[in-house]
């Protein structure tokens, strides 16, 4: 098969979102399908951010020797990673496409490029898959019912939907929402990110000059994500435990408000501003920590509380959206958004109990066994052959 994903977030800006079909895409390609993607035009600023550089090879960009097609964008304000774009559904994709000659289209969000997307489809007469990552409510609440709309309205035009989190199909179904839809998880890869022996832990805390408990958190420093109630509990727990280190990996819009927080509650020693660091630097510190936590009020998977579990890292993670699906009793604690409390109390329990911290981070990692690219692929394979036998846009193509 060839199968071709199309994503408004796509590399080199750091999003679940682009790990999530770069993995797929990867293991699909393991089993002799091709793969491409179709993403928006990035700024050289944009690469360098994440310490890479703009290159093509043989007059395309490639990611993991896949061919990726870049359409006309503009950046989009307000951007918690600093890097978002919009792009232009200009129809030059259907030419690429031509050329290509995909068997399937996937589209990973429903604006500039899902338009993109639903056109190819229809010019090309292959099936539309959908896939929606996120609740939109929690970045746009004053639009939140129009735009809940919008989604339910785009993805009724695909053969196939799925989304990360059951309820999040819930809600598309509450406003008009009556496609075919499941909920499929993001994959996770094992590869790089496992879980340390004590004494490889023990060398690995040394390297990076850690001492005392480590609390992690990765991904966008965004406002939705609520670092800030994370840094509050730290000021918290910091009396009991003085060598405690916040480890916050990434960059984005608040980072320069949560440097600042960490400063006026006097523990800004006892919070490591890391930037974007590369996947195996990232991996040390996953390795290196005690807890992993994430507060966030609007992820629908997070691919880091992921890397965590892979890591045999326990989670004490926000009761919102689907982070609930994916932090199961045995793996950590769920807490109320914005509760620094309840978060404070239950990263004490942790800390204090290490036998319940080690077998919670066990669990953890085997929760994500059922989550590893090859299961996940092994699903998209089955859902894109359907679609393929059944392809509703067959009667309308209009193929030249």
């Amino acid at each position: 098969m060839r199968i071709v994903y199309f994503s408004d977030n796509f590399y080199p800006e750091l999003s679940g979102i682009v790990d999530s079909i770069v993995i797929t895409g990867r293991e699909l390609v393991k089993r002799g399908h091709e793969v491409a993607y179709v993403g928006p035009q990035y700024l050289p600023k944009d690469y360098a951010m994440v310490g890479k550089q703009y290159t093509e090879t043989q007059g395309r960009e490639h990611i993991d020797g896949m061919p990726v097609f870049r359409l006309p964008s503009i950046p989009l304000p307000m951007s918690p990673t600093r890097q978002s774009r919009f792009a232009f559904p200009t129809g030059a994709a259907v030419e690429f496409l031509r050329e290509w000659k995909p068997d399937v289209i996937h589209t990973q969000s429903p604006y500039g490029l899902g338009f993109e997307a639903r056109r190819a489809a229809r010019k090309l007469g292959v099936p539309l898959i959908g896939t929606n990552h996120t609740p939109i409510e929690e970045f746009y609440p004053f639009a939140s019912h129009i735009m809940r709309r919008f989604d339910a309205w785009y993805y009724n035009h695909c053969q196939f939907v799925s989304a990360p989190f059951e309820k999040l199909i819930t809600h598309m179904r509450e406003a008009g929402f009556t496609a075919t839809a499941r909920a499929i998880s993001n994959p996770v890869e094992h590869t790089v990110f496992n879980q340390p022996t004590e004494g490889e832990r023990a060398n690995i805390r040394q390297e990076l000059g850690l001492v005392g408990p480590v609390i992690l958190y990765t991904g966008r420093l965004a406002a939705e994500k609520h670092i800030d109630v994370i840094i509050k509990a730290i000021a918290k727990l910091q009396p009991l435990f003085p060598t405690i280190t916040l480890v916050v990996t990434g960059h984005g819009a608040a980072a320069k408000s949560l440097q600042l927080l960490a400063q006026e509650l006097q523990i800004g020693e006892n919070v490591l501003f890391t930037g974007f660091i590369p996947t195996d630097i990232l991996a040390l510190y996953y390795k290196a920590a005690d807890i992993f936590s994430i507060m966030s009020t609007a992820d629908s998977q997070s691919i880091a509380l992921m890397q965590a579990y892979a890591s045999g890292v326990p989670a004490v993670a926000a009761r919102a959206h689907g982070l609930p699906d994916y932090v199961p009793l045995d793996c950590g604690f769920l807490v109320a958004p914005g509760d620094i409390e309840e978060l404070t109390e239950k990263c004490k329990v942790l800390l204090q109990d290490e036998p319940l911290r080690i077998k919670m981070g066990k669990a953890g990692y085997n929760f994500i066994q059922n989550l590893s690219p090859q299961k996940i692929a092994d699903k998209w394979e089955e859902i894109y052959q359907k679609a393929m036998r059944t392809n509703t846009f067959k009667i309308t193509s209009i193929k030249k």
